[in-house]
């Protein structure tokens, strides 16, 4: 389950630092960004970050981080594949993110290098993300 999250909803949550969460995300979430969680048991098990740009084509990922007890779970992908089908939905080719995990996303998820420090998912990598993470629930 996804939630949609405003700076006020994150500002509210206060054990986000307890369940092991690095970045302060009262401090995210401005502007056009959307933030959103995947829900787990009612847990938050991770938040993204990101930015419909329309002016290039693209959502941008701001960021990503998962809870350090749902590390490895799938969790980050499903995010991912959030992402990926809000991208499609809009009829965006690709969306575009900076990480530090760049070879994992590459190798992971099929992100391709677009510098030095960015990442893309075209539509084909978008596709797989959302077939694989959210059950198929987009067409080519």
């Amino acid at each position: 389950m996804f939630l949609n999250l405003s700076k006020e909803d994150i500002d509210e949550l206060q054990d986000l630092h307890e369940d092991g969460y690095v970045v302060d995300w009262s401090l995210r979430s401005s502007g056009k960004s959307k933030t959103v969680a995947k829900m787990v048991n009612g847990d938050i098990a991770g938040l993204v970050e990101f930015e419909q740009q329309p002016e290039n084509l693209c959502n941008y990922m701001w960021l990503i981080e998962v809870a350090k007890n749902y590390k490895g779970t799938g969790v980050a992908g499903t995010l991912l594949a959030y992402v990926a089908k809000d991208s499609l939905d809009v009829g965006f080719d690709v969306f575009e993110t900076k990480t530090a995990l760049f070879r994992y996303y590459q190798e992971k998820y099929g992100a391709k290098p677009i510098s030095n420090r960015k990442l893309m998912f075209d539509t084909q990598a978008s596709l797989n993300l959302v077939n694989k993470y959210l059950g198929g629930t987009h067409d080519e």
